[in-house]
């Protein structure tokens, strides 16, 4: 469990974005660990882990868009039915609020990876420390 970075890319919702954001990136050698994206009115919001953040917000800020960067809370869990419960119920119990979440686990791993932006990052690391999530 650690604090990470992510940059947030804000777009109008529209067939290619992703792809035309990938593109760009791909090309400039910077791997996507991990995104999330979805629409709504306005703006939308698409977050990104990259593998060179300063190189990628330049080539997003070429493409005219604009980014910004967080801090979010990346946590390693065991791929057992249950084991987002127990982040959740724990952040729910000191008052941290969820406000996006997002992971995968790859097929055959029994490790999954989860994203959190959280209302409170220090307390949600604190309150997190003890638990066994990885078990």
């Amino acid at each position: 469990m650690a604090k990470t970075k992510q940059l947030t890319v804000w777009l109008q919702s529209a067939p290619g974005q992703v792809g035309r954001i990938a593109e760009a990136l791909g090309a400039a050698k910077v791997n996507i660990s991990a995104f999330s994206c979805s629409t709504r009115t306005g703006d939308s919001p698409l977050h990104l882990q990259v593998s060179d953040y300063e190189r990628a917000r330049e080539i997003l800020q070429a493409l005219g868009l604009r980014v910004t960067e967080e801090e979010v809370l990346r946590v390693t869990v065991a791929d057992k039915p249950g084991a987002a419960a127990r982040i959740g119920q724990a952040l729910g119990a000191a008052g941290i609020n969820i406000d996006y979440a997002y992971g995968t686990v790859a097929p055959g791993s029994r490790k999954a990876e989860l994203v959190f932006g959280v209302s409170d990052l220090e307390g949600a690391l604190h309150v997190l420390k003890p638990l066994k999530l990885s078990q």
